[in-house]
Order: C-alpha cells, then structure tokens, then sequence
C-alpha cells in the first residue's frame, strides 16, 4: 500500500507541478510563506521544509528580504556545461586551477567552457551576459577587482532567475549568502609578518593589491602580527597597487623604500610576481636579498623557485582548489548541496629568501 504524502510534499508537488505544466514563469514570485501556510493548512515550519527542499532541487531561488521566485528548472535538467570566469587564464596559477577543474569536470561527464576578465568588471559584466546566454549549468567565478565588486547583484539575479548555480574562487564577496572556496589571505599575511618578527626584523614594509579582496585581507594580517609585537601601523613603507598600475607602481614603490634613511629590513609582497619584480628593482640598486632585504611573498607559484632567490611564500592549493570548485559545482546542479563555503589554511612555505637580523 502505497505511503500517504506527507504536508510537506504536497507543497512541493503543487509547486512542481506549476512549472512543469507551464503555469508559471522563471522569476515570477511564490505568495510568503504565511499565505501558502494559509494555503495549505499547514505550519510555517511545515511550509519552509517544503521551500527548503525546492531550493535544493532548483525548482525556486530566494532573495534576501524580497522572498521566493520560480527558476527555469526544466531548461537546466539536460545541461552538462560549466562555464568557468576567471581573472586571468595563461599564467601564474590560473593554468593549475583550470587543470584541476577540467579534469574533475571531464571525470563526470561535464563540458567546461572558459571565460577571462582580465580582472575587469566590464569585461566581467560582458562575460556573465554571455554565460547567461549559453547552455549553462553552473560557473566557477573569481571575481575582477573585488574589493570594488560584490559581483553584479543583476548578473546573479538572471544566473538564479535561470537556475544556473555559482561558486566564487579566491574571493568571497559575499560570505553569507554565496558559495566560496578561498585560502585563508588574512592568515597568510599574519604567518608571513610573524615569520619575519620571528628572524628579529621589525621596519617591515608591504606591498599589496588594493582592488583585489585577497590584498585587503592581507594587508589585515600583517597589520594584525604588528600590533601582537606593539609596532604601529607606518603608512610610509606600506604600498598598495591596483591592476591599472600595477608595474609601474611596484617600480617607483621599490626605489621609495630604498632610498628611506631608515631603510626597511623585509619586505611583504602581494605575491610571487609582485616579489621578483621587488628583487629585479633591488639588484638594480645592488641590494643584496636576503642579506640587505628579507622578501616574502604569496602562492607558492613556480615563480617562487623560477630564480636563485627561492621565495618564502604561502602555499595556493592551485589544483586542489580547482578539483573541489568542480565538485562543488556538480554537487549543486545535482542538488546534492546548496551553498558550500571552504576555506584552507594558509601553509607558510620556508625557503631562503630571508634572512635573521
């Protein structure tokens, strides 16, 4: 004998039931959740179970303070591409994490089609209208400039409108509401600055990425490892750059430092690039790193052991972020998840770019 529906499911299958016979339209609102309790003669608790369950299978999304809308959950049910939006594609570390979501995306039988920014939110915004266009079931986004850039709260409105499910990579805009996998920036900035306290320095300049979430957070760390030691934030050898003028700043911001009185003794860097670009500046002026100069960076990238200097530096999981972004992403077009959020610990990578005072 067949088991009798429970209340919840009989929300459910109503509001199924709506979209599969084509009596409502992606974006159009459910009634709250007092009028469908009212409804259906059900508790509100009864009502958020069913609601619940039509977030995780796609057939509805919710916007904070406004409420419940249909999505276009037929039309994604076929889908098997994931498109993926990145800042920059061809060097650094982005090649790695590509890799890694390519092949946990292939292992599933999933198509990824790829997008770049360039790190700009115009090229971002060009970007998500494409996306939006296509036949797409999820996307893996770093967010350009995002410091300045909650994503395009329009552009993730048409992405739930359409039932097409997000994770953000490297930077958590939104880290309520929104599925993220980041390293932990603020500690790597805080073991870095503490290594180098540790090794007797204590004039410690920075350089950091002042557009790009990753260089605010940072930035807080090494603030943060300062303060335990009782030395005051000196605004005079901290930089920030943003990614207009990212060389030519790093350049002029080298020769400032250098030619101080009180010259500092280590340098924090942004990451890998941003740290040989310090020591090509530094050989230019014969200061001898790290025996005049300590420099530690972020990433762990092969830049880190491109040159003689092999850079002290956080480790990016690289093509383990890739792989878990992949999953991520599947688990939630397939409904398994609704917004997961990660974050790895930053691992300080020592090598012999410093040296004790």
């Amino acid at each position: 004998m067949k088991e009798a529906e429970t209340k919840h499911e009989i929300i459910e299958k109503y509001y199924i039931s709506l979209i599969e016979e084509n009596k409502v339209s992606a974006g159009d609102q459910l009634p709250s959740e007092n009028e469908i309790a009212n409804l259906f003669n059900v508790s509100r608790h009864t009502v958020r179970q069913a609601l619940t369950y039509l977030v995780q299978e796609g057939w509805i999304y919710k916007e904070r303070g406004k409420g419940s809308f249909f999505s276009n959950k037929k039309s994604n049910e076929t889908k098997k591409n994931v498109a993926v939006l990145t800042t920059y594609i061809s060097d650094y570390i982005f090649p790695k994490i590509i890799s890694g979501i390519e092949e946990e995306l292939r292992r599933k039988g999933y198509n990824l089609l790829l997008f770049n920014s360039n790190n700009d939110i115009q090229n971002e915004r060009k970007c998500f209208e494409d996306i939006i266009n296509q036949d797409i079931a999820g996307l893996i986004v770093e967010p350009a400039q995002s410091t300045i850039n909650n994503l395009h709260h329009d552009s993730i409105k048409k992405l739930e409108k359409n039932n097409i499910k997000y994770i953000a990579i490297n930077a958590n805009c939104d880290e309520e509401n929104s599925a993220y996998i980041v390293v932990d920036d603020e500690q790597g900035g805080y073991k870095l600055t503490s290594y180098l306290l540790e090794l007797g320095h204590r004039n410690i300049a920075a350089l950091f990425k002042a557009d790009d979430l990753q260089g605010e957070k940072r930035r807080r760390g090494y603030i943060k490892s300062l303060k335990e030691y009782n030395l005051s934030f000196n605004k005079n050898i901290v930089g920030e750059y943003i990614t207009d003028n990212e060389e030519m700043y790093i350049d002029q911001f080298t020769k400032k430092i250098l030619n101080l009185e009180e010259r500092p003794t280590a340098i924090v860097c942004y990451n890998d690039k941003v740290a040989l670009r310090v020591i090509d500046n530094c050989r230019k002026d014969n200061i001898r790193i790290p025996k005049d100069l300590s420099i530690v960076s972020f990433d762990d990238s092969s830049l880190a052991v491109s040159s003689d200097i092999k850079l002290t530096t956080i480790k990016h999981p690289k093509e383990d972020m890739g792989i878990r972004a992949a999953k991520c992403i599947i688990d939630m077009i397939e409904g398994r998840i609704d917004k997961p959020q990660y974050t790895y610990d930053a691992e300080l990578i020592v090598r012999d770019s410093c040296s004790r005072v």
